[in-house]
């Protein structure tokens, strides 16, 4: 907006005093013009009034200021003070702004000012209206620190408040002040949508609006990094923005509220503003009241020892004492950071005694509710070194398992080094730590001391054992497999020797079998793996179950005995879930991940691996970055995508050196050579498995040195180097085979076999050839020798004629050839046939059953109702569940006493009607097995319309989704089951289904299909036959389609069936139906 130039002369009573008080500040030498506040002001200018509400130093009369300088209309200004509280005082101020822009202003009341007057509120209303009336134009009055007010006497409140009840709509009043202004009128007004605020939060300043603050007002030039971390520390408060200029330092501006003090100008600028101000029990609650982090009224009252915390957050929140609403929980505050480290700092350097009081005392508070953390913070606050140590050793091993080790970290890291070096039992939890924050180096320097230490006691084998066991872990996961071994194994034999503790035995028993599998030696890793987790469900140690289950998964995998790798990963995935360590979890998700790939579903692999990924990216992991990025990279790279295989590889092999993982680096370096090799890029290929190589041999892992000298093998291959690629294939086979890495090894002895082809050498190729089928029999899955045998199709061909591995290569041959023909020509119906007739289907739509390889399970195998409803139970829960609510979803009416041994005779009747393992314990609830393959058509059903929502309702895609889903509905479910569960899950899909119809009937109808939609029309009036819209669909149908005899009929049915359910009186003529159906539509 221009600036205004249209501004009148003006006079002032000479009654005024001070006549500053009713002028318009002086500009400052630099504002930063906010153009969103001065439109969200002049947005406001609709309203009757605006408020104009924050703690001192956001900038409230800046912004007036700047507004000042845009808008058109004349502003009136008025500065108040203490003075203002007088009425009369007040008024003749009043009369004063409005003269600055209107000579005439107010001559009202400056009459009856002059006379000596003794007026009612009523007169005063009527004499302030009226003058405001006169001026004949817009205008803007602004009151400025209206604060001063709060504590007005009874009569200016009430003139005020009628002044601004009965105000013109020529005026806008805006009253900026520090506090919630207390003016009885302006909650009607406000409900009434004629007033408008702008609050602290509008004034936050951004991180650009920082930048821009410091470069253009302050002459320093600072990075968005820099301005977003000072717009997180003063919450976007401008005169912190200011008064902390002198701590910003370009390019390394970290500043932290801890190293604040008093002296500090910021704090200095608190105190005069802010506290000082305030009465002292305000002061004392204040200081109090900030030691902790967050802030409930009942919990104050009970540190605080006092009762009336909630009236005391009351008053701070009306006079906007920087305090706020923490989240959705409206009896839960939290002061501004640097008000609170103002108070923090107060109480700490005034009343030391106090300050470590409350926080003890609060953190005996948090320990009574089991919040740790919180717990934690206190006492470090504290510095109850004591009591921290005695926290940690209580609660480490749960946070360890939640996977928060991070806050484990920064707990021990804040206990001084002589306080921690007592305290043997908290260094070995710290070099744990730091193990599993990859922070290796450090960690084994943390070991280094106590192992000294208890090596030379001579007696302190037990923590001498756990020590190794954590330096073992260390070494392993910095690719010393020899060493980690060498550590492990005599953690084992220090433990065995003494007879030591379970719980350490089998602690080093599971690492050293985690290394076995690391080095190659998987028959090794799994027996070490299968004792210890055996034990552990002994124990009900679930973090422990769900770590060797990881791990037994990935060992039987490597094996290539796929469908137990499968059943412990998923149930290691149950159980990280249940514990809630995400760290875990997105390790699980990402070997499933890798098991899919084995298992050549490609697709479904890289949906799982990307779906990983992202969250953690979302978690900032850098660990499961690593890994899952790995596996998309091979997913990628079988699927043709090379260049993005590369892509991946490359940034997967940057997180792992930034990790420090050596077993990884080699296995991204060895697939990413494969890439480049498949990509035509030698000699880069060859670079890359060199240094894999190298990298293997310093390391000793078989497994490392066999996969990087099968791919050795192959670049010497396109290099038309035979005879070197056959000695690198046999090395690899050797190693591999030493390992028991079946996979790896048949891969190994098809491609000897590609080469010893070449050579002409075919005697020894067909018993490469011969090798590879039998290790594949054994492994019970073939995907990935299949596609190396797509690149080799004449070696396939010859392999096949002579009929080799009881015909298995003439059967991958016949299955190559008709591959895409076959997955070309497969229905939806017959791919859910195939799901349904493979393992256990069970039906819930019309013929209520559960088929077992394609025989139905019959009621003399169930031998009671109750356990085939208690299987659909189980079905329609995929969760674990409490005894408890399966015996209430069965037995509602029965008394506990006769529950409890129907219960179990019926899960046992179920166990024995399916398999034993078909209902799993965990944790004392009950789930269906893990590992099991259960087909539900009310499953289907559901995620078939699932599948539907979101897409066009007429396209190809929802239409066939749609039709499955209508399709899997062959009647009601569980029509024979009468308790509550059934009948309300029985209505609820009935409903869908309806919906499902009345969806497709009118897709049908959009497509032109009028006889389909006709059909399905039908069937919805033969379940609901006073359902309107079906009959106007179906009429429209037959309309639509030319058919009027078959229309009119139908109308007729409709009239018969309307009228005698419903009343027919609005019941419209067939023409009509007929011109409105024919219509735009």
């Amino acid at each position: 907006m221009a600036k205004r130039t249209d501004i009148e002369g003006w006079e002032r009573p000479a009654s005024v005093h001070y006549p500053a008080k009713v002028t318009l500040p002086a500009s400052r030498p630099a504002i930063l013009h906010r153009q969103r506040l001065t439109d969200l002001l002049a947005e406001h200018t609709s309203r009757r009034v605006t408020i104009v509400s924050a703690p001192a130093g956001y900038g409230k009369t800046t912004l007036l200021l700047d507004f000042d300088q845009s808008w058109q209309a004349p502003i009136c200004w008025y500065s108040l003070d203490e003075r203002d509280r007088d009425l009369r005082t007040f008024l003749g101020y009043w009369v004063a702004c409005g003269r600055a822009h209107f000579p005439s202003f107010g001559q009202g009341v400056e009459e009856a000012l002059a006379g000596g007057e003794e007026l009612s509120p009523a007169g005063w209303i009527h004499l302030m209206v009226s003058a405001v009336q006169e001026v004949g134009r817009s205008f803007i009055l602004v009151f400025d620190d209206f604060h001063h007010l709060d504590e007005a006497p009874p009569e200016l409140r009430r003139v005020l408040e009628g002044w601004l009840y009965r105000l013109p709509a020529d005026c806008h009043v805006v009253l900026s002040t520090r506090t919630q202004p207390d003016v009885g009128v302006l909650p009607l007004m406000t409900v009434r949508q004629e007033v408008a605020t702008v609050t602290a939060a509008d004034f936050a300043f951004t991180c650009e609006e920082v930048a821009r603050l410091y470069r253009d007002i302050l002459n320093k030039e600072i990075p968005l990094d820099d301005a977003q971390h000072l717009a997180d520390v003063t919450e976007g408060w401008a005169a912190a923005l200011i008064l902390m200029a002198d701590k910003v330092q370009v390019g390394r501006t970290s500043i932290s509220l801890e190293q604040l003090k008093g002296s500090d100008t910021l704090f200095q600028y608190i105190d005069l503003e802010q506290f000082s101000v305030q009465p002292q029990e305000v002061q004392r609650f204040l200081t109090d009241s900030a030691v902790p982090l967050a802030m409930e009224p009942q919990w104050l009252n009970e540190l605080l020892g006092i009762d009336n915390a909630e009236e005391m957050m009351d008053y701070l929140e009306r006079h906007n004492l920087f305090v706020t609403r923490e989240g959705t929980d409206r009896q839960r505050y939290r002061y501004h950071r640097l008000f609170r480290a103002f108070l923090v700092s107060r109480l700490r350097t005034q009343q030391s005694q106090r300050f470590t009081e409350l926080n003890q005392k609060a953190a005996a508070m948090f320990e009574r509710e089991a919040q740790w953390q919180e717990a934690v913070y206190h006492l470090l606050q504290a510095r109850a070194w004591e009591r921290i140590i005695e926290v940690t050793e209580r609660v480490g091993r749960e946070l360890f398992e939640q996977g928060k080790w991070d806050i484990l970290a920064e707990w021990l890291e804040a206990i001084p080094g002589e306080e921690l070096d007592a305290q043997p039992k908290l260094v070995l939890w710290k070099a744990r730590v730091l193990h599993y924050l990859n922070r290796l180096d450090q960690a084994l320097a943390v070991l280094a001391r106590p192992i000294q230490a208890f090596e030379a006691a001579g007696d302190e084998w037990a923590s001498l054992a756990e020590a190794l066991v954590t330096k073992g872990m260390c070494l392993r996961m910095k690719g010393a497999y020899h060493e980690a071994k060498e550590a492990l194994t005599r953690a084992r034999s220090l433990l065995l020797e003494h007879d030591g503790p379970t719980s350490v035995l089998t602690e080093a028993r599971k690492e050293l079998g985690i290394t076995q599998g690391m080095c190659g030696e998987f028959a090794k890793a799994l027996e070490e793996l299968k004792g210890v987790l055996d034990i552990y469900q002994t124990q009900g140690d679930a973090y422990n179950i769900a770590h060797v289950s990881d791990e037994l998964g990935i060992t039987l995998a490597s094996m290539g005995r796929l469908g137990e790798a499968v059943g412990h990963l998923e149930r290691a995935r149950v159980r990280w879930q249940k514990l809630g360590n995400d760290q875990r979890l997105m390790q699980a998700r990402n070997n499933l991940g890798m098991l899919y790939h084995h298992q050549g579903e490609l697709g479904r692999a890289e949906e799982v691996t990307r779906q990983g990924l992202e969250t953690a990216r979302q978690r900032d992991n850098t660990y499961a970055q690593a890994y899952l990025l790995g596996s998309l990279a091979d997913v990628q790279r079988d699927r043709g995508q090379l260049a993005e295989a590369i892509e991946q590889y490359r940034r997967a092999l940057d997180l792992a050196r930034e990790l420090d993982d050596a077993y990884l680096s080699i296995y991204i370096m060895d697939g990413l050579a494969n890439a480049q090799r498949m990509s035509g890029d030698i000699a880069d290929a060859e670079a890359t498995v060199r240094q894999a190589a190298a990298d293997a041999e310093e390391r000793g892992g078989v497994f490392e040195l066999g996969i990087c000298n099968v791919s050795q093998g192959l670049i010497q291959r396109d290099r038309g180097l035979p005879k070197e690629a056959v000695a690198s294939l046999e090395r690899a086979i050797t190693l591999l085979r030493e390992g028991d890495a079946k996979r790896e090894l048949s891969k190994a002895y098809f491609h000897l076999a590609e080469v010893y082809f070449s050579l002409k050498r075919k005697r020894l190729a067909l018993d490469c050839l011969d090798a590879a089928a039998r290790l594949v029999q054994e492994l019970g899955y073939d995907h990935f020798l299949r596609l190396e045998a797509s690149r080799a199709p004449l070696l396939v061909q010859y392999a096949a004629a002579h009929k080799l591995a009881d015909g298995y290569y003439a059967r991958m041959l016949k299955a190559m050839k008709n591959a895409a023909p076959a997955q070309a020509g497969k229905g939806s119906e017959e791919s859910e046939q195939e799901g349904a007739t493979s393992g256990l289907a069970a039906y819930g739509f019309g013929n209520l059953r559960v088929e077992m390889n394609g025989r139905e399970v019959t009621d003399l195998e169930w031998r009671s109702e109750k356990s085939k409803e208690m299987f659909f139970i189980f079905l329609c829960n995929r969760r674990p569940l409490r005894k408890e609510e399966i015996v209430t979803a069965l037995w509602p009416d029965l008394p506990d006493e006769k529950t409890g041994s129907l219960f179990h005779s019926n899960l046992y009747r179920l166990r024995q009607a399916l398999y034993p393992e078909c209902i799993a314990k965990d944790s004392g609830r009950y789930i269906l097995d893990p590992q099991g393959s259960f087909w539900f058509d009310v499953e289907e059903f559901q995620e078939a319309l699932k599948g539907a929502e979101g897409l066009p309702a007429d396209s190809d895609e929802a239409i066939a989704l749609m039709e499955k889903a209508r399709a899997l509905y062959t009647g009601q479910f569980a029509s024979e089951f009468y308790s509550e569960w059934a009948e309300t899950l029985r209505w609820q899909l009935e409903e869908q289904h309806m919906r499902l119809l009345t969806a497709l009937a009118g897709a049908c109808t959009e497509r032109g299909e009028y006889k389909r939609s006709a059909d399905l029309c039908q069937q919805i009036l033969t379940v609901n036959e006073y359902n309107e819209a079906a009959w106007y669909r179906l009429m429209s149908n037959y309309v639509l389609a030319g058919q009027m005899e078959a229309a009119a009929f139908c109308y007729r049915k409709y009239v018969d069936i309307v009228s005698e359910g419903l009343g027919g009186e609005d019941i419209p003529e067939f023409e009509e139906i007929c011109r409105q159906i024919r219509g735009p539509r």
